[in-house]
């Protein structure tokens, strides 16, 4: 049985005191799509409603990548929109946790109270999450409330083009996925379950590129509830996701939706990678998308990898740099060969962040955001959550180092600091100091 329940049972904007928009083409489409779903449920056939089983078949047969080939040169050129620019922090409360979110651009910050039993997903233009049996939707730039419903399971993750969001949960029992295309009025447009074990999402439009097994990455039609073409990769995959205008497949690599994804059985596909280095913590660049992140960081987040592949262009990652964090401590490294460029000392425990075209966005359990150039270390600005927090996720899209503006540096702490302070301060902090 579906572990979603009630799932024509919203909160639409327009039950919130919102005035109603015009429908124009777009507004019209997903109109039509929610009403083909409650005809569905009446057993009359048309696009929407509940999907099982076919389009996730391991039994598939390869077919070189001829389909997906296809499929995104018909997908070229389509314009696929700029997330929001934020990061968004877990606060512990006494009943009920506290998301505290702020614009990387340095937009005021916003503040929502509810129940968490996993980490929130930042996508696109929104805010999931889920507590207590409700799944819930913000606008990721002002926290507003957009829409909630009663759901069960457990989220994995979440994408969003502006129109649409997709959310991919675990059953409460661990053994399904369910996944769901809500519109902006709250309305499941697409729901979806199968055995097989889907990992965080990304739509374009009435795409959704469903990452599954580790390998696959089924594109469906959200609108006639099929499999259109399917990806088969040589990398570990389990998140599809978008980055500066592009749609990328994730995982232990990021490997770019283009015109190569063809070749992607072959292992030639526009895939950028990380040079392998032992690093203090084990870092990884991307969590497994199939895991459930719970809404306090572990020590598997101060350790982590991060960096940026580029949109365009030959595959790769921005800058040429990425960073590892360990607690306290971020270095910078060379992209190519993982040489040490620069270290940074932290004034507390580094959460979680995000590559931006220029620098990195790193966000620590103090509630700080520390913005650091990419090739030199430097300290280029500073935000702030504005209290200690137990989790932290950012998104920057199209955030770029010309993007901080006139954001004041704190003068201590203008400049990258010696590989030994780093170290030592992450030291302290596993230390408890």
């Amino acid at each position: 049985m579906p572990e979603i329940i009630d799932s024509n049972r919203a909160v639409p904007a327009t039950a919130r005191g919102r005035t109603p928009r015009s429908l124009g083409a777009a507004a019209r489409a997903r109109a039509l799509l929610v009403l083909c779903a409650a005809l569905a449920a009446l057993s009359v056939g048309c696009g929407g409603g509940q999907t099982q089983g076919e389009a996730f078949d391991p039994r598939w047969k390869d077919d070189g990548g001829a389909d997906i080939a296809a499929f995104q040169k018909r997908f070229a050129g389509r314009r696929i929109p700029l997330g929001a620019d934020v990061a968004v922090g877990v606060v512990a409360g006494a009943r009920a946790r506290q998301l505290v979110g702020v614009p990387l651009d340095g937009g005021p910050a916003w503040t929502f109270v509810h129940r968490l039993d996993a980490r929130p997903a930042v996508a696109g233009s929104v805010v999931v999450g889920l507590g207590r049996g409700e799944l819930f939707a913000l606008d990721a730039r002002t926290g507003e409330l957009l829409w909630k419903r009663r759901a069960g399971g457990r989220l994995r993750g979440a994408g969003d083009d502006g129109e649409t969001t997709v959310v991919s949960l675990v059953s409460t029992t661990g053994t399904r996925s369910v996944v769901l295309a809500v519109s902006r009025e709250g309305l499941v447009l697409r729901q979806i379950e199968d055995s097989a074990a889907i990992g965080v999402p990304a739509v374009v439009g009435r795409y959704a590129f469903l990452p599954w097994q580790g390998r696959y990455v089924t594109v469906f039609d959200l609108q006639t509830g099929g499999e259109v073409a399917r990806a088969l990769l040589r990398t570990e995959v389990s998140r599809a996701f978008l980055l500066g205008g592009a749609v990328f497949f994730g995982g232990e690599a990021a490997t770019r939706f283009d015109a190569s994804i063809g070749l992607g059985a072959a292992g030639r596909a526009s895939t950028a990678r990380l040079p392998a280095r032992e690093l203090p913590g084990a870092p990884v660049w991307m969590t497994a998308g199939t895991e459930v992140l719970g809404p306090t960081a572990s020590a598997e987040d101060r350790a982590r990898l991060y960096a940026r592949p580029r949109p365009a262009g030959p595959p790769g990652i921005e800058a040429e740099r990425y960073v590892a964090t360990y607690y306290r401590a971020a270095v910078g490294l060379d992209a190519r060969s993982g040489a040490l460029a620069w270290a940074h000392a932290g004034e507390a425990d580094f959460l979680g962040g995000a590559a931006y075209a220029g620098g990195f966005a790193l966000c620590d359990a103090r509630g700080g955001i520390t913005f650091l150039d990419a090739q030199s270390g430097a300290v280029a600005g500073r935000a702030s959550l504005g209290r200690p927090i137990q989790a932290c996720v950012v998104q920057a899209d199209g955030f770029t180092a010309a993007s901080l503006g006139a954001r004041p540096v704190e003068a201590a702490a203008a400049g990258a600091r010696p590989v030994e302070a780093a170290m030592a301060g992450a030291r302290r902090s596993r230390a408890g100091e």
